[in-house]
């Protein structure tokens, strides 16, 4: 079982890699929310149109990520955009999404307050010549630090995804049916298929190809002697990022989408037929 997520993350790659169209798609979409967020960050709120231009900004970013986000799905099931459905698919994900980062600011928010009952020690002052003494290692801190991590870069994303994933399969009123307990099903059935060790695999190879290459690539320092190369390579190196970012996004999403058939496939076992009438053994 460990092995279908490595190999649906690298189809997915070849699958990607083999469609430059809808790659050129996805770039167009992101480049676009790019520039909007770029937009939306560098006006100033002075004038009136600034104003309308930052409330504009507000609705058209949500609407561009999901978008995307909806686009990625698409390709990944049917291997086609359509757009109309792409759109309400977007919208659906938008409602879903709601409660998620409700329950996330709400976990946030109470970290926060039950961090402030461990507060790491003091610093203490040295003066020359007298070298600093190392710190020791404060573990609430650290279990803290490890503590978000995990919830907000993993657990809370690979939720998210999958019950975009369930939603785009679904109509929200199948998702809502049964009432309370209906829903709690749901969800746990979900959290389960969420994070099981292929799809925790998946997220994790498709994290060293999104989040780790591009922050070595931003973050490592290189000696370049030079002003105009230092710029071109910081240019190249930004541009890397993206398309790493952008690339790595894509791939571990559709695997994830992918992942559920694959593994009822491997899991699926032949049905039992019963005997008709006239293949009864005689004798």
């Amino acid at each position: 079982m460990i092995r279908t997520a490595p190999n649906t993350f690298l189809e997915t790659t070849k699958g990607l890699v083999r469609n430059p169209s809808a790659l050129a798609i996805f770039a167009a979409l992101y480049a676009l929310l790019l520039a909007t967020l770029y937009w939306f960050i560098a006006t100033r709120e002075a004038t009136v149109w600034q104003v309308i231009i930052t409330l504009v900004g507000l609705v058209v970013i949500p609407a561009e990520f999901f978008i995307l986000q909806a686009a990625i799905l698409d390709q990944a099931h049917d291997q086609r955009f359509r757009w109309r459905a792409i759109l309400i698919d977007a919208l659906k994900m938008f409602v879903v999404t709601i409660p998620i980062l409700i329950v996330a600011y709400v976990l946030w928010y109470l970290l926060n307050k039950w961090q402030v009952h461990f507060p790491a020690p003091k610093v203490a002052i040295t003066f020359p010549p007298a070298p600093p003494k190392p710190q020791p290692v404060h573990w609430p801190t650290l279990l803290f630090a490890t503590l978000r991590c995990l919830l907000f870069g993993i657990a809370f994303p690979l939720a998210t995804i999958h019950k975009w994933i369930e939603v785009t399969r679904n109509d929200l009123k199948t998702l809502f049916a049964g009432g309370a307990k209906g829903i709690l099903k749901r969800i746990g059935r979900g959290c389960a298929h969420a994070f099981s060790s292929n799809s925790v695999l998946t997220y994790a190879l498709g994290l060293i190809v999104f989040v780790l290459i591009p922050y070595a690539l931003l973050f490592v320092p290189l000696t370049i002697k030079g002003n105009k190369a230092e710029f071109a390579v910081f240019v190249f190196r930004l541009v890397l990022v993206f398309v790493l970012t952008l690339f790595g996004w894509i791939v571990t999403v559709g695997a994830l989408a992918k992942l559920p058939r694959e593994i009822a496939a491997v899991d699926a076992k032949p049905a039992s037929t019963p005997l008709k009438l006239s293949e009864e053994p005689t004798g």
